[in-house]
């Protein structure tokens, strides 16, 4: 059986030796090459957004969930 783990924030990633590191909560760190990165990004942030456009048509979004502006 699989085991889920809840992310608050990231609390670190990094670039070294020509791959992307990203600390765990557990600390283990995940190592990818820079396409698997690139890849893996795309695909959090199209989940992200999808999940989070369900969170707001649902009505459960309350106004600290959206996100700082840059």
């Amino acid at each position: 059986m699989e085991q889920i783990i809840d992310y608050g924030e990231v609390p670190a990633v990094w670039v070294d030796d020509g791959h992307v590191y990203v600390k765990a909560y557990d600390g283990n760190t995940l190592r990818m090459k820079p396409e698997v990165a690139i890849k893996f990004g795309r695909q959090l942030e199209t989940a992200g957004t999808e999940s989070f456009i369900n969170k707001v048509m649902d009505g459960d979004a309350r106004p600290t969930d959206f996100p700082a502006p840059r």
